[in-house]
């Protein structure tokens, strides 16, 4: 969360990594990856005070 908030930049990326270990199939990883983003984009947002994230828009 830090990172993100300091670079102003999300990591899609990072996000797979982090259902890596969960080991789900692919359409399981990508629910589980947008369910997460539901909850997350909102504080982000709220985090970000107004400033654009980058790379977050894909998950709006």
């Amino acid at each position: 969360m830090d990172g993100i908030l300091d670079r102003m930049i999300f990591d899609g990326e990072q996000l797979s990594d982090l259902f890596k270990p969960l080991e789900l199939g692919w359409k399981a990883r990508g629910k589980a990856e947008l369910a997460l983003m539901e909850e997350l984009v909102p504080f982000l947002k709220k985090q970000a005070g107004g400033r654009e994230i980058s790379g977050l828009a894909a998950y709006e």
